[in-house]
């Protein structure tokens, strides 16, 4: 890399838990949704990623550790990892340079994550906290930080949180206004969804071409991954252009996302969203939240029918 990518900062979140849920077949996949198992429970999903893809299809959630021992005994099917965390840069400005670079360092240097979820201002981690520092170590060494800049670490206080939702009701985690508030659902259109399975050995490889674009300011519109074992990393892109590698699917698409004051508190706004596009039959292609929004990621021309029926459930200035 023969110039540092400039960056405003990194956050970490340490105590986390992962869990996914990878469907394998139609009986699996008929099962009640991570997302919706998780919210009728009241566990808030700080990150998630969700695909449907044929036999990638999967849903995978960040949760609080203290919900572990809960989890891991709900459902047979979910694959459960204690002792994660998140580390998030921003803002990335969606150029899939830095992306590239960022997923050639990680494989060069053998540091697996567990997920990578992109929203408006991050793109997000999820890793193993005994990785932790070797992430932060790269992003330090090979993106140009502010000179003051340490990663900024979020820790819950449970003290501040209870004051919070008493003082400013829109900011509790369960939600009982019947729309949601937002600032403003947009709509891409011309899209296409890249779809992309290769074993961690082949993420450098992977990075490096996506990388050497001559077009360095070439852009991405969202970006969700998972490891679901060493063999098999699944990565998908949502560009206008082609990436430049051939993927073994590929399919026209559009892109919803939003965000709003009290999205950080997730308790089932990410459930009450698909549900609703589920009432109408609208097919989700990848779902990805972190921070404070939403992507979500549709077939060609199924863009403005979505975003009309969200509005009956979330609010838009």
């Amino acid at each position: 890399m023969t110039e540092q990518v400039k960056i405003n900062g990194i956050r970490l979140n340490k105590n986390y838990a992962q869990v996914t849920h990878a469907y394998t077949d139609r009986q699996n996949q008929s099962c009640v949704p991570l997302y919706q198992a998780l919210a009728s429970n009241g566990i808030n999903l700080v990150s998630m990623s969700l695909s449907t893809i044929d036999n990638k299809s999967f849903v995978s959630g960040t949760i609080a550790s203290k919900h572990f021992k809960q989890v891991s005994c709900q459902n047979e099917y979910w694959n459960c990892h204690t002792n994660v965390c998140t580390i998030s840069i921003y803002p990335h400005h969606y150029r899939l340079q830095p992306l590239g670079v960022l997923l050639y360092l990680l494989g060069r240097q053998k540091v697996p994550f567990q997920c990578l979820i992109s929203s408006n201002a991050m793109l997000t981690f999820v890793v193993a906290q005994t990785d932790c520092d070797a992430v932060i170590d790269i992003l330090s060494k090979n993106f140009d930080l502010p000179e003051s800049h340490v990663p900024f670490e979020q820790k819950e206080n449970e003290e501040l949180t209870q004051f919070l939702k008493k003082k400013y009701p829109e900011t509790r985690a369960t939600y009982v206004e019947k729309r949601i508030k937002t600032y403003g659902i947009t709509l891409e259109s011309d899209l296409h969804l890249w779809s992309y399975l290769f074993s961690f050995d082949q993420l450098a490889e992977y990075g490096q071409e996506i990388q050497s674009r001559k077009d360095k300011k070439d852009k991405f519109f969202f970006v969700s991954a998972v490891m679901a074992t060493p063999a098999q990393t699944h990565l998908f892109l949502v560009t206008k252009k082609s990436p430049g590698i051939p993927a073994p699917q590929a399919c026209a698409a559009e892109l919803i996302s939003f965000h709003g004051p009290h999205f950080g508190d997730r308790h089932s706004i990410i459930s009450r969203a698909l549900n609703c596009l589920s009432e109408k039959s609208i097919r989700v292609l990848q779902t990805g939240c972190t921070g404070a929004s939403i992507g979500i990621i549709l077939p060609e021309g199924k863009g403005k029918e979505a975003k009309r029926a969200l509005k009956d459930v979330f609010e838009i200035p």
